[in-house]
């Protein structure tokens, strides 16, 4: 079974619940293995102690990129003009291909008179599997610095984590996502079962997650709500559950001893699992395991 965990919005927790559903089930439950699919800024194996040994790590090359030949160009500015995402900019009454900005479309190389502009590849960013120091394999999508094509990243990475799952005869695997509902959101609610919606108690929070709900009910994903820090506006908290009409798996209250986890670089339920938060999260996950997984 695919659980993906993700938010609306940057900074409710979806690593930290993540991090310690992952090692929950790992420790308690059964073996898992995890997928961090935040590409732009991957921290999953980070929460869980780093990495005590790598399994593998390879290079991905598939971000096309346009390229003009300069001694064709006769500047008739089409390319120019033509490209959606400003990735063309003139020089000296030339144009050329800023790489940062190229999404490889070929629009540019339609409207070409000449027959100037030819494509290339360069490195979209990596996929690496490492084992973390809480011993819970990790999948990560690492993007370039500057890089496009998240997506497809992820969707890699995804495969990857499915394959170790059916070399070690895993049943689930845990998708930690990247915020909001950009490409990478899309690539990692795909194809999965169960998508966790974590919200914090405030209007930008909700906002995220009804999108987030959009997206689940596009690809028949059923899902479930996990409020964290509900104890900051425990009257909103009451509002984004009425308004959601989604299963609450259950409501967790911040602590600043979540940051001291973090900064010891372990999961919660690792790092101090007799506190209340620990406890909490231990309910919940418990809950989820008798009412959903089995």
């Amino acid at each position: 079974m695919e659980i993906v965990i993700a938010s609306g919005k940057g900074g409710t927790g979806k690593t930290f619940i993540s991090s310690n559903l992952a090692y929950y089930l790992h420790r308690n439950i059964e073996p898992i293995v995890a997928v961090d699919a935040d590409a732009e800024a991957p921290d999953l194996l980070l929460s869980l102690g780093g990495s005590k040994e790598n399994l593998f790590k390879y290079t991905v090359t598939k971000s096309r990129k346009a390229r003009i030949n300069q001694s064709k160009c006769i500047s008739c500015y089409k390319c120019y003009e033509v490209c959606k995402f400003q990735a063309i900019s003139i020089e000296n009454d030339k144009p050329s291909v800023i790489e940062e900005y190229c999404e490889g479309c070929g629009a540019c190389s339609i409207v070409c008179p000449v027959k100037c502009i030819e494509y290339y590849t360069r490195a979209t960013g990596s996929i690496y599997a490492d084992i973390s120091y809480a011993g819970v394999p990790v999948v990560t999508a690492d993007l370039e610095v500057g890089g496009r094509n998240t997506g497809d990243l992820v969707y890699l990475a995804k495969e990857r984590a499915h394959e170790i799952a059916h070399k070690n005869e895993l049943k689930h695997v845990i998708v930690d996502a990247a915020a909001g509902i950009g490409c990478p959101v899309v690539s990692s609610i795909a194809g999965a079962n169960i998508l966790i919606v974590v919200v914090e108690p405030s209007p930008s929070s909700l906002a995220g997650a009804k999108r987030l709900l959009e997206l689940a009910d596009h690809f028949k994903v059923k899902p479930f709500l996990i409020i964290n820090k509900f104890n900051l506006a425990p009257a909103y908290t009451d509002k984004i559950i009425k308004e959601l009409q989604v299963d609450a798996l259950g409501r967790v209250p911040y602590d600043d001893v979540v940051v001291e986890a973090y900064a010891n670089m372990k999961p919660l339920l690792a790092f101090n699992p007799n506190h209340e938060v620990s406890r909490k999260l231990t309910s919940i996950f418990d809950y989820f395991v008798e009412c959903v997984l089995k």
